[in-house]
């Protein structure tokens, strides 16, 4: 029965079926007791390994629940990458912990936790490896729990001799979005499987957050240094804006070099500031301004030396942070027994090739002061400020001395308008004589003219050439000496025998025409030409005889009243050739005021832009009762009181004659 029941599994199924339908009890006791301490231990079983996981996994949490409230509390990245290097040294079988950065613009690798047998250690950077461009590519979990050795030759890993690489490794990339941003490596040198699924899990979760904690970090760091920057960059701004304003309100040169040296004193706390400028294969240097051992310096010119000629020549910034000595030993004509340690040099952008490149230097000796990028970028800005400035006094300066010359040559062109101008006007018994000019710029167009003529007559000329400045004034002594020289033609042609044989009829048509000829065949393509009123006085008779060439009608004033306009009689002298131009008569008498002016009078205007106008002129002019003289004092008084506060923008000519006995008037 026992072989037979242990020879079939059915049998022993059979038999057990039939056994327990028995009443023999102790058989069923037996059976029943077998089965159940069978369950009892596989259920027992069970629950420890539930429990265990249980535990793994609180485990497991509480690792990942303490590295996240440490990197919830850091923003700065380094102190991240010491809390989870500490954190993974501590939870896993592992002598050597290596937390690295990857540069993928650089492609190098920056080793942020480097941990070796317990020992904290400093690894400069190294460029990608094979396995560095798999874990960037895959962004796979890399594990090597076998066969080390030989498995991380295929990925370009190979040990220096004399050492091993250990029996487990473990590689777990840090991913931020879909780029690997750096990795965690853990490697055993004991044994083999030494990191399980759950390491490998842990570890994974501990990468995410650190990984997540990294990139915040960035971002904060990201934001405080442009925040960092925008208030160092509103600094700059503040600091360039108080050197331009500075700069503004100089238009000297060396103005302006003291203006930027107090401005880099006040700037940067340099035990030195120096501004000097040079040229190449000269002798010398010239030092503008100078601050040294707490005193200010005198502009002084030095000898050169091949240091000063190096800068110079090279013309560009320079950048010495404790290490200026190394360059300057390079010049044996250099001689300095205490040299600084620091400088910083920028030179001044120059507008033409032939200016001297001026230089803006920050010396230091203590050897603790070092020049920053914000302080080279600041230097020159301002450099450029300076350029600026400079540019701007030379033209100035320029500017000044062309004015200077111009404004002798005004002069000059002043006295010898003023020699055209009669300086006295003929006096004439029984009758006055006055005239004014008021010119707009430093000469005039205008003039007028009072001259005595072979035959006792008076010739009368008054005159407005067109434009104005020292174009239209050497058109006026142009049109001046024609007048005079033509209409006194047979004077200078006999200087012993006088003629009188001309007419004033003819006087007055010859003097106009050839002059007009001559001007507008002449200088025709110049455009100019003038109005031009001449008359010849009778002064026994009071008889006046004219010529009106396109200008301002002269008034008769009688009795407060215009008695007589003398209107034109031609056309603008010098505008065509062979111009018609009639002879006018009228017969002034005891009393009369002959007033003749240029266009200046009338179209004045005041402040408003409003014009003097005819209307007040003849108010003058309905109460002249006094000289000629007075006359013309009064109207020039008026005039200047009109236009006071406004710029006088035409040239204002007034001449008068007035009879003052009584006149042998002929009745013919």
């Amino acid at each position: 029965m026992a072989r037979k029941v242990s020879s079939t599994g059915k049998a022993v199924a059979t038999k057990a079926k039939k056994a327990s339908k028995s009443p023999s009890k102790g058989l069923k006791r037996k059976g029943d007791k077998t089965t159940a301490g069978k369950n009892s231990t596989q259920t027992h079983r069970r629950t420890q390994d539930t429990k265990q996981r249980l535990a793994q996994r609180e485990a497991e949490l509480a690792v990942i629940n303490s590295v996240q409230e440490g990197l919830a509390s850091k923003l700065d990245m380094q102190a991240i990458y010491d809390l989870v290097g500490d954190k993974i040294r501590d939870i896993f079988d592992a002598q050597t912990v290596v937390i690295a950065r990857y540069d993928l613009a650089t492609e190098t690798i920056h080793f942020n936790y480097h941990l070796e047998m317990q020992k904290r250690t400093y690894a400069e950077p190294i460029a990608f490896t094979k396995m560095t461009r798999h874990l960037i590519r895959t962004r796979q979990i890399v594990l090597m729990n076998k066969d080390l050795e030989q498995r991380v030759v295929e990925y370009g890993i190979h040990p220096n001799p004399g050492t091993s690489f250990g029996k487990s490794a473990l590689w777990m990339p840090l991913i931020v979005g879909d780029e690997v941003r750096g990795v965690i490596n853990l490697a055993n040198l004991d044994h083999e499987d030494a990191f399980s699924d759950s390491d490998v899990h842990l570890l994974q979760t501990i990468a995410n957050s650190m990984s997540v904690a990294l990139e915040n970090a960035r971002l904060f760091a990201e934001t405080q240094r442009l925040l960092k920057e925008t208030e160092q960059r509103n600094a700059e701004l503040a600091i360039i804006n108080s050197v331009q304003s500075a700069l503004a309100a100089q238009l000297d040169i060396h103005a302006i070099f003291e203006a930027v040296g107090d401005k880099l004193r006040e700037i940067f706390s340099y035990q030195d500031v120096t501004i000097y400028y040079g040229t190449p294969n000269t002798d010398t240097i010239t030092v503008e301004y100078t601050f040294a051992g707490g005193q200010k310096g005198e502009p002084r010119i030095v000898p050169m030396n091949s240091a000063y000629e190096y800068f110079i020549t090279s013309n560009k910034t320079f950048v010495f942070n404790g290490d200026l000595a190394t360059l300057i030993s390079k010049f044996s004509d250099y001689i300095n027994p205490d040299p600084p340690q620091s400088l910083l040099a920028v030179p001044v952008r120059r507008n033409k090739d032939t200016d001297p490149i001026v230089y803006l230097t920050l010396q230091d000796w203590s050897g603790t002061k070092f020049f920053s990028d914000s302080d080279v970028r600041l230097m020159e800005t301002l450099a450029n400020s300076m350029s600026v400035a400079l540019e701007n006094a030379r033209l100035m300066e320029q500017e000044k001395m062309y004015r200077k010359a111009l404004q002798r040559e005004l002069e000059i062109g002043r006295e010898i308008q003023a020699g055209f101008l009669p300086e006295t006007l003929p006096q004439v018994e029984g009758w006055e004589i006055a005239a004014s000019l008021m010119s707009a710029r430093e000469v005039a167009g205008d003039f007028y003219d009072a001259f005595e003529l072979p035959d006792g007559t008076i010739g009368l000329v008054i005159a407005d050439v067109c434009d104005k400045g020292v174009g239209a004034t050497l058109f006026m002594t142009l049109f001046r000496s024609l007048i005079r020289a033509v209409a006194n033609l047979e004077y200078f042609e006999h200087t012993e025998s006088v003629s009188t044989s001309l007419s004033t009829a003819e006087r007055l048509k010859r003097a106009m025409q050839l002059t007009n000829n001559y001007i507008a065949e002449t200088h025709g393509e110049s455009g100019m030409f003038a109005t031009l009123f001449f008359g010849i006085l009778n002064p026994r008779d009071g008889r006046l005889a004219y010529v009106n060439g396109g200008h301002e009608p002269p008034l008769i004033i009688r009795e407060g009243v215009v008695r007589e306009m003398l209107r034109k009689t031609g056309p603008a002298v010098g505008v065509v050739m062979d111009g018609h131009f009639e002879l006018g008569e009228t017969q002034l008498q005891t009393g009369d005021m002959f007033i003749a002016f240029t266009d200046g009078v009338p179209d004045c205007k005041d402040p408003r832009g409003e014009f003097y106008g005819r209307k007040r002129l003849l108010d003058i002019l309905k109460n002249a009762s006094g000289s000629s003289l007075g006359l013309v004092h009064e109207i020039e008084d008026e005039l200047r009181q009109y236009i006071a506060g406004s710029n006088q923008f035409d040239d204002i000519t007034i001449l008068a004659v007035k009879a003052t006995q009584k006149l042998s008037i002929s009745r013919s």
